[in-house]
């Protein structure tokens, strides 16, 4: 993922324009990765090529996570498995290793702006994983093979709406609303997708026409939801600075 520079002043274009950038990132990644992975060396033929093409916007890595020092905060880190845990603080709760076990204290539920789970209880982030939940149920039960494709990709962009919206939520605080706005657009524009391949599956199956309307109505319904979460981060944008968050062009 391309390196971003100190994103304190940044608008809601900045982060529409370095989301992209991100995309761009990703896709020609996976397309080294499938085009080299059989090869000796392909970590380094495929970071040669990445660095040739985002010369100058890439992290500040050697890839080398066996030997980093930060191998076990890196979200990118591919230590392999054998060693995880090595090398870590102990942990309470451990048994006879590391003394008594300690109970974690309880989670309040629902959880309160500043909790890192804050997200999971938002109205918007609750509705859109029950639709998610309702659509793997379909997915796995009722379409029929040649439908299979399609409901994947469904649930490609399902999955992807649920993953922003999450980054958008993100503890409740909203310390970065033009990040957030940005999040939450993109989130919606990967909901929109889903429905637009479930109306077109529902034309192509007239006979699963029930379950997928009974599916559109809960895409809709979160499709609302979402909407309404981005105006209340447009709001936190404008009560933060006014206009310096709206997008340019």
């Amino acid at each position: 993922m391309p390196q971003p520079p100190d994103t304190a002043n940044w608008n809601e274009y900045d982060w529409e324009q370095y989301l992209k950038e991100s995309d761009r990132y990703a896709a020609h990644f996976f397309g080294l990765l499938k085009r080299f992975n059989d090869l000796p060396g392909a970590r380094e033929i495929i970071n040669q090529k990445l660095e040739r093409e985002f010369k100058g916007r890439l992290l500040d890595c050697n890839f080398n996570c066996e030997n980093c020092e930060n191998r076990w905060n890196c979200e990118f880190s591919t230590v392999p498995p054998e060693e995880e845990g090595e090398g870590e603080p102990p942990v309470g709760g451990m048994g006879d290793d590391y003394g008594p076990e300690t109970p974690p204290p309880p989670r309040k539920y629902p959880p309160e702006p500043g909790d890192p789970l804050f997200y999971e209880a938002h109205a918007a982030f609750v509705t859109l994983r029950q639709t998610a939940l309702g659509w793997c149920n379909v997915y796995a039960a009722i379409l029929p093979a040649d439908s299979r494709p399609l409901g994947l990709k469904v649930l490609f962009h399902v999955g992807r709406a649920l993953a922003n919206l999450a980054y958008s939520i993100s503890d409740g605080l909203y310390t970065q609303p033009a990040a957030s706005l940005a999040m939450a657009k993109r989130s919606l524009d990967q909901l929109n997708t889903a429905m637009g391949e479930v109306q077109r599956m529902r034309q192509e199956k007239p006979r699963l026409a029930k379950i997928l309307g009974a599916i559109e109505t809960h895409l809709m319904r979160s499709q609302e939801s979402i909407e309404d979460h981005l105006q209340s981060c447009r709001r936190c944008l404008e009560k933060e600075g006014g206009g310096h968050g709206n997008a340019r062009g």
